[in-house]
């Protein structure tokens, strides 16, 4: 057993629970010199006896300390980011193999819930040799046609994702430079899509179709640049986000509803009027408006500049924009994932520390609301201590 490796997990794992040093070494009945000496691999030796206290203290299996998880070698990653940082790149994937590692770990913790993939025999992807913006449109339209979404707006794109694939989606607290994360762990088949947490809903909202294009065209795990020249396939999810928010139909249903002719002037207060209907931001609306030829390149550019939250408090909207805000800065952990942790939680096979890092909350805030629920934790077994079972513990493999 590497002890160096083995320092490394429980400092990361320790990181993870939200402890310091001196924390985790009270709860697992050591000094916090000992602790130290474990993490910093100075210790000659490590007893599975301190290795099982340290587990118990960290709610999570010994082997995790003694063999690592291999969901992290496995998992392949697409994230959107705005320039290559390495460290926060890093930090998006922890925060994302978080969530999928808890995922695997329930599975061994009780019933075995997998993701419940679904594939629309009708819904193929469009021709590759098409334009990249004809594409976009093309598989836009087709994921209407199979929801029956005609031209109307989308409420919430996160359980479209749902709906349509049976992919678990989340909004995580990711670096500024990192709107998005799809990550496939193809051992248990299992696809999260994650969004940032962050004050910008209409911005959020496109997150989710983006990577939503990227799944329904599998075309691979790569980090895929939001700054300077953008890949084809960037381009073509771009696409494809605008025409499923903001189908063209639409424009014209809503232009026609609201008694203004599709040749006339467009003015601030129409497109923003269009933006706030299909809950998209402000230049979206303009590169559709572009694209539908109701405007010229030049007005868009004279057009664009306000923000949503400038155009909201403009224009009557202030105080929902502001509600919608808050919602997009929350945490919003994968329901299906959220719904066995409690459970676990509930049996006792784990503690509120996890759903604390799940939900992004203080521990004693979801303890408080799963007991107002009456979800407690079944009293514990009787706890021995049990040399034969404790190697068998720190010996398991996956």
């Amino acid at each position: 057993m590497d002890l160096v490796l083995v320092g490394e997990r429980i400092r990361c794992e320790r990181e993870r629970a939200g402890l310091n040093q001196r924390q985790l070494a009270s709860r697992a009945q050591l000094s916090q010199s000992t602790l130290t000496r474990i993490e910093n691999g100075a210790r000659a030796t490590v007893t599975l006896a301190e290795l099982d206290q340290l587990a118990v203290a960290l709610d999570i299996p010994v082997r995790l300390l003694t063999s690592g998880d291999p969901v992290r070698s496995r998992v392949r990653i697409a994230a959107r980011i705005n320039e290559v940082v390495a460290a926060e790149r890093e930090e998006a994937l922890r925060r994302t193999l978080e969530v999928l590692e808890l995922d695997a770990r329930l599975d061994k913790l009780g019933p075995v819930a997998a993701q419940h993939r679904k594939s629309d025999s009708s819904l193929s992807v469009p021709d590759q040799d098409l334009p990249r913006e004809q594409q976009g449109r093309e598989l836009a339209h087709r994921v209407r046609k199979a929801l029956r979404l005609g031209c109307a707006p989308i409420a919430d794109v996160d359980e479209l994702i749902e709906q349509l694939t049976g992919v678990d989606t989340a909004v995580l607290r990711l670096p500024k430079t990192t709107e998005g994360f799809t990550a496939t762990d193809p051992e248990r088949e299992t696809t999260l899509i994650a969004v940032r947490a962050c004050d910008v809903p209409e911005r959020q909202r496109f997150s989710f179709a983006h990577e939503l294009g990227h799944l329904l065209w599998n075309d691979g795990a790569e980090v895929h640049q939001l700054d300077g020249e953008r890949t084809p396939g960037e381009k073509r999810c771009d696409s494809f986000a605008r025409h499923l928010l903001a189908p063209e139909e639409g424009i014209k249903a809503w232009l026609s509803a609201e008694e203004i002719p599709e040749n006339g002037v467009m003015d601030e207060r129409t497109a923003a009027l269009l933006a706030r209907h299909f809950r998209v931001s402000f230049i979206v609306i303009l590169i559709q408006l572009e694209s539908m030829s109701l405007i010229t390149k030049e007005q868009k550019n004279e057009l664009k500049g306000p923000t949503g939250a400038q155009l909201a408090q403009q224009y009557g909207w202030g105080p929902a924009y502001q509600q919608e805000q808050e919602s997009a800065k929350a945490v919003r952990a994968p329901r299906r994932i959220l719904e066995r942790a409690v459970e676990a939680y509930r049996q006792n096979h784990i503690g509120v520390r996890v759903l604390a890092m799940l939900e992004g909350s203080k521990p004693e805030e979801v303890e408080a609301r799963l007991r107002e629920a009456g979800i407690v934790p079944n009293p514990p077994a009787p706890r021995r201590a049990d040399l034969s079972r404790l190697v068998a513990r720190g010996l398991a493999k996956d």
